[in-house]
């Protein structure tokens, strides 16, 4: 077990749902501000969904707490909060209840605000810290009104489907940002140039995704995904690359972990094509059955695309993951992908909705050990130099720390490659 030093103030962590099976990028935050000794209280605006939930999430020390929603029964917990708060600041009080009556939903908001601000005073908690830039920073805006500090961890979704005016006025009122690609970075930017914006990384437990868990590939050769069923995901993309495959007489397997809206649709177009079988929706999994899945797979395929409602990937943690373990992998030129995936360098790259790209792809590496065994290789160092969990966690200990100070100015885009400082439209 890892030696656990906490001191300082706790911080509060203010998650939609917690724990939740497709955000392991947020547990592994979670897990290694506590190796790095930062006390924590999570919170979360709803139990969690899924049936299952990764092992890891038992290793979690921070209490956990849930926000109510108000209602006769819980009545007196709001009343008890908002009368204290109130009589601490009345002027305070009021222009936070203004702020969020001029907004929808704003007083729904406002009255969970006020419960949380509550217990964040009784817990001794100066600073709040928000994932996804959408409802939780909603709330977190309202506690920063109220009287305590916030910070955004701001993703992907959460970014590109909000409107304009609602993300320039959170990211003015929080201490700080951090997102997870310089693509994100530059996109919030324009909105606000004035907020204080970090990027850093997501991380990867190198332990937990390591080569040596690695198993002889697979005859036929293994075709790996892994996500939530989502248009961004373009795993419709993977299923026509398939067929191409198929008719052209090369022998696979190909697997696509995850589970979402999209399932049917993917279904049916597995059917259509003739792919039963050959191509499996492989579902809802737990982290050791798709680290499993990762050792035992010849080519690793991340197929992102701009989704129709401007939804895209920042830089999915399972490309992380997947290179972390050697796997050679195969992406797109989509948002802050590019920053990871160097193409012919640390894998390769083809344009999304390009079956024909990817199948080509797909074909070559695995037709080729040897540009495997480079490529991934070459992977796991990309993903060792820029993405280790400890180190840039180390950043937002040092922001969560300071949260009363102005912090450093964010780091520029001049070491982005070339490839992805176009998509970020960095000239």
């Amino acid at each position: 077990m890892d030696e656990f030093r906490p001191d300082g103030r706790p911080i509060g962590l203010l998650v939609k749902i917690y724990p939740k099976l497709s955000e392991t990028f947020i547990l592994e935050e979670i897990l290694g501000l506590e190796r790095l000794g930062q006390r924590l209280h999570i919170f979360a605006l709803a139990p969690p969904t899924d049936a299952i939930h990764h092992d890891a999430v038992a290793r979690v020390r921070a209490p956990v707490s849930y926000l109510p929603m108000p209602a006769l029964a819980t009545a007196g917990q709001f009343l008890c909060a908002h009368a204290r708060l109130f009589a601490a600041a009345p002027l305070r009080y009021l222009g936070a209840l203004r702020a969020a009556l001029a907004r929808d939903g704003g007083l729904i908001d406002f009255l969970r605000a006020g419960w949380l601000t509550r217990r964040l005073q009784q817990a001794g908690i100066g600073h709040l810290h928000t994932h996804f830039i959408s409802r939780p920073a909603d709330i977190g805006e309202l506690v920063s009104k109220l009287g305590l500090p916030f910070s955004i961890s701001a993703h992907a979704k959460d970014i590109y489907l909000s409107d304009p005016a609602d993300l320039a006025r959170k990211l003015r009122q929080a201490r700080f940002t951090v997102t997870c690609t310089e693509y994100n970075r530059h996109t919030l930017a324009r909105h606000a140039p004035d907020a204080v914006l970090h990027r850093m990384y997501h991380g990867v437990d190198f332990e937990r995704f390591s080569p040596r868990l690695r198993e002889v590939p697979s005859d036929p050769p293994l075709i790996l995904a892994v996500g939530r069923l989502r248009e961004k995901k373009g795993f419709d993309t993977l299923i026509e690359a398939a067929r191409i495959l198929r008719d052209d007489g090369f022998a696979f397997r190909c697997e696509i972990v995850g589970y979402g809206e999209e399932h049917a649709r993917l279904d049916g177009l597995i059917a259509a094509a003739g792919l039963r079988g050959q191509v499996v929706l492989a579902g809802k999994l737990p982290r050791d059955e798709v680290i499993a899945r990762y050792a035992g797979a010849t080519v690793f395929v991340q197929p992102s695309r701009i989704g129709q409602d401007g939804d895209r990937d920042g830089i999915p943690n399972v490309l992380l993951e997947a290179m972390a373990m050697q796997l050679a992998v195969i992406s797109t030129i989509v948002s802050g992908i590019p920053e990871l995936v160097r193409d012919e360098e640390t894998g390769l790259l083809v344009d999304p909705d390009h079956p024909t790209a990817l199948a080509r792809a797909i074909r070559r590496l695995a037709g080729d050990p040897a540009l495997r065994t480079r490529l991934g290789e070459a992977a796991r160092a990309a993903v060792a130099e820029g993405f280790d969990n400890d180190r840039n966690l180390r950043l937002l200990r040092q922001l969560l720390e300071n949260s009363d100070e102005c912090p450093v100015s964010a780091p520029g885009s001049a070491s982005l490659p070339a490839a992805a400082r176009r998509v970020a439209g960095v000239r």
